[in-house]
């Protein structure tokens, strides 16, 4: 069995219910609740989110779609205001406060319980209990936590709860200071016990309806009511013998990822892999196609069930035929110019579990900006997401020669388009590599770079997912710092537009299957992301 987690307590809790005798989808509801506890600044019950299973019984992979949805009264001058006379715009991507108008019908709840209640083999509860444990009898916090009540504290400061816990007497809580949530455990208990029902009715729904409401938003009880978990076929390919089964519509994430692999080969004989990994010639071509999906992003990525042109948009994007041309058009000397996309998707956290038995699961779950919306509901602990963000403006997409703000335009009930890029690959029907990441538009870029890495290199899994990466953003290269001198100025003169990467909180976990060095038994590989100090275990 194997966990990798963005929090060693999340990592524990996956492996205690491992060890009690639940299967990796019971220790994926553990760790992700456990990550809500320890975490808040990523993840929770407030959120939502994307689980890819595989089940070795069937040798079936299922996609489930536990997003945020927008509430049914929902407009899209909610979310983008024209400004009143005399006052000029406000900056959409500035915080300016909580913001009830961007906070979606959280989806976590619903997708955890159905994650458990038909992947798991223990109750509700017990996979809850690690969780429940944490916020009652308290957690050291982690770096990444002591990290972000420091970069965000006035945030923290408008919630009572959280700053109580997380700002002890004004003060941030530093690295190992004892952190407890009493609030959030009486609420995971109910959640044990009860399943959905106890957050989409009753008390704990008037309480996410008045605290949005009171925040200028739209969401009512009768949408937690109405809110429904989409099981989805799995965007699928098969590459050089190996088939890739990743998030379909509406993540973007899994559309850039199979766009690279397709064009490059998932394996030692793909054409890029004779450039060297991390060379300046690697590192152009692999950003050159990414270009070219957050294009498709902007034009093609929507909510399916809302949009009836995503998929099919989807599956022409993929076309051999289409995917060879553009791969025609990457000039190894050339850099070309790629419109600017805006987003603001930044906290998230991923998790994979893979157990005895061969099944795995990679499940990414998101509140969206750092501390979601600001706006705790009540007493119940409960950090609501703002994940309307993600919807695009016009101006977002007019470059693309999209009108009108395209596929991902705010609708009622629409889910927003996500980088979030849950992702399991088989070869002869076994799965050899589950993967996925954190970090807003990062993730679709960070999966893609650390699965090349795996996939094309055979790279310890650990090399995988901390090597130095690159990120487009515009008409700029983002560049990690370890990345050489010599490797940034031969990127410059294949007319990339090198600058620092200022983000450092993009972390990719990983499991592998290999071969064990002394046996040549096949084992499993654990490596989790250190920039966001993950705790990953294998055995």
């Amino acid at each position: 069995m194997a966990v990798a987690t963005d929090n060693a307590e999340a990592t524990r809790a996956a492996l205690d219910v491992l060890g009690r005798g639940g299967n990796a989808a019971d220790a994926a509801v553990a760790a992700a609740l456990a990550l809500g506890v320890v975490s808040p600044s990523a993840s929770g019950i407030g959120g939502g989110g994307f689980a890819l299973v595989y089940s070795a019984k069937d040798g079936k992979a299922t996609a489930l779609d536990f997003r945020e949805t927008a509430p049914a009264s929902y407009r899209p001058e909610l979310l983008f205001p024209a400004p009143k006379p005399g006052e000029p715009a406000k900056d959409r991507w500035a915080w300016n406060g909580p913001k009830g108008t961007a906070v979606g019908v959280p989806g976590e709840p619903a997708g955890l319980e159905i994650l458990a209640r038909r992947f798991g083999r223990r109750s509700l509860a017990d996979d809850a209990a690690p969780a429940v444990a944490l916020a009652q009898r308290g957690f050291y916090a982690s770096r990444h936590a002591a990290e972000s009540a420091m970069s965000f504290r006035s945030r923290i400061e408008r919630l009572p709860s959280l700053a109580e816990a997380f700002l002890p007497g004004g003060v941030p809580a530093g690295l190992g200071a004892r952190v407890r949530r009493p609030d959030l455990a009486r609420t995971l208990l109910r959640f044990g016990a009860e399943g959905k029902r106890s957050i989409y009715e009753g008390a704990t729904a008037q309480k996410i309806e008045e605290a949005v409401t009171r925040a200028g938003g739209t969401l009512t009880r009768a949408d937690l009511a109405a809110y429904d978990v989409k099981e989805r076929a799995p965007l699928s390919r098969t590459i050089d013998g190996r088939t890739i089964h990743t998030m379909p519509a509406p993540s973007a994430g899994g559309l850039m990822l199979l766009e690279t692999l397709s064009m490059f080969g998932a394996s030692s004989s793909s054409s890029v892999a004779q450039y060297g990994f991390g060379s300046s010639a690697y590192l152009h071509v692999v950003a050159e196609a990414m270009r070219g999906a957050v294009a498709d992003r902007a034009r093609f990525a929507g909510d399916p069930d809302v949009d009836p042109s995503v998929d099919p948009a989807y599956q022409a994007a993929l076309e051999p035929a289409q995917l060879s041309a553009r791969k025609a058009r990457i000039d190894p000397t050339k850099t070309r110019p790629v419109t600017e996309y805006k987003t603001r998707e930044q906290g998230t956290s991923h998790l994979v579990v893979a157990d005895a038995e061969g099944n795995v699961v990679s499940l990414t779950t998101t509140v969206n900006g750092p501390f979601g919306a600001s706006i705790v509901a009540g007493d119940t602990g409960i950090l609501l997401n703002n994940q309307l963000d993600d919807f695009s403006a016009p101006e977002d997409v007019k470059a693309f020669g999209v009108e009108n703000g395209g596929p991902n335009r705010p609708r009622p009930r629409a889910r927003p388009v996500s980088s979030m890029t849950p992702t399991i690959i088989l070869e002869s029907g076994r799965p050899i590599l589950a993967v996925g990441g954190s970090g807003g538009t990062r993730i679709a870029t960070s999966v893609t770079q650390a699965t090349l890495a795996r996939l094309l290199f055979d790279l310890d899994p650990n090399a995988c997912v901390s090597h130095a990466r690159v990120h487009v953003q515009g008409v700029d290269l983002l560049a990690d710092r370890e990345i050489a001198p010599d490797v940034r100025m031969s990127l410059a003169a294949r007319g990339e537009n090198v600058k620092d990467e200022p983000f450092q909180g993009s972390a990719v976990q990983m499991i592998a299957w290999g071969k064990s060095p002394g046996t040549g038994k096949t084992v499993m590989f654990a490596a989790s992301d250190p920039r966001k100090g993950g705790f990953a275990a294998a055995r």
